[in-house]
């Protein structure tokens, strides 16, 4: 069957097909139809084929084939690998629920695996602060001290550091939690030296610029000298029949 399937494979409709056999349960008996056509990366023949892995505990060919071809059903997949008897699986599904983004869902089954530091990154990753925070209790839980450090060094930006000083102070985690608090009040310091130098540096541009603005003031008043050196620019009165003398100033002479 596989041979013919092969023959007349550039006149198949390889989704019609993969339907018809899988109501007839023929699955198994054309596998190497399914892996001659997966190039195609058809999301019906992936499905298929993905389930044949899962049906022989063929963990290797799964993981290999759900990242090159990536066109097939990742939460149906997921839910698959989910169920399945062998660690190998479980992690599939665990890195299937990560990549759809159903962090939480990835997260407990590394937990049910004991799997930490997938775990831990997958919480990292997720940019959830409220999950992070559940896995760092979690850990608190289990006293997983090594695991609590793991997971303040890896997941450090989504933590609130009130939550940490409060979870390590009542469980006898300082030690553990030190590194944390110390970067943290580093940041912290720094922050507050930033907002202290923008603040005076606004101040002296605002200084600056109050400077520049008395000495354009003080400048426009010196040169409204009446009369300096222009005989024209002002009016000059009794010049030839009021004595003939120079002009006086303003309120002499009139």
């Amino acid at each position: 069957m596989n041979d013919l399937l092969a023959a007349l494979s550039q006149k198949l409709d390889h989704v019609r097909v993969v339907a018809q056999l899988r109501k007839a349960q023929h699955m198994p008996l054309v596998k190497q139809y399914l892996l001659s056509t997966q190039p195609l990366n058809i999301k019906e023949v992936n499905d298929a084929l993905y389930e044949l892995y899962v049906q022989e505990e063929d963990h290797e060919s799964l993981a290999a084939g759900v990242v090159e071809f990536t066109n097939f059903d990742s939460i149906e997949m997921a839910q698959m690998c989910e169920k399945h008897p062998l660690l190998q699986f479980r992690r599939i599904g665990a890195m299937l629920y990560k990549r759809s983004k159903k962090w939480a869902q990835s997260v407990a089954l590394s937990k049910q695996d004991k799997v930490w530091d997938e775990a831990i990154s997958t919480a990292a990753e997720s940019s959830d602060s409220a999950l992070a925070e559940d896995l760092l209790n979690f850990f608190v839980g289990e006293k997983l001290n090594a695991c609590f450090s793991a997971c303040l060094f890896t997941c450090y930006p989504l933590l609130r550091p009130d939550v940490v000083l409060e979870l390590s102070w009542r469980n006898g985690l300082t030690d553990f939690a030190m590194p944390f608090m110390i970067q943290t009040m580093r940041e912290l310091q720094t922050k507050v030296d930033g907002l202290i130098d923008k603040e005076r540096k606004k101040e002296e541009a605002e200084a600056e610029e109050k400077k520049k603005a008395e000495e354009a003031l003080a400048s426009g008043y010196n040169g409204m000298d009446y009369g300096a050196g222009d005989p024209n620019s002002m009016v000059v009165y009794g010049q030839g029949g009021m004595g003939g003398g120079a002009a006086p100033g303003y309120g002499y002479g009139y």
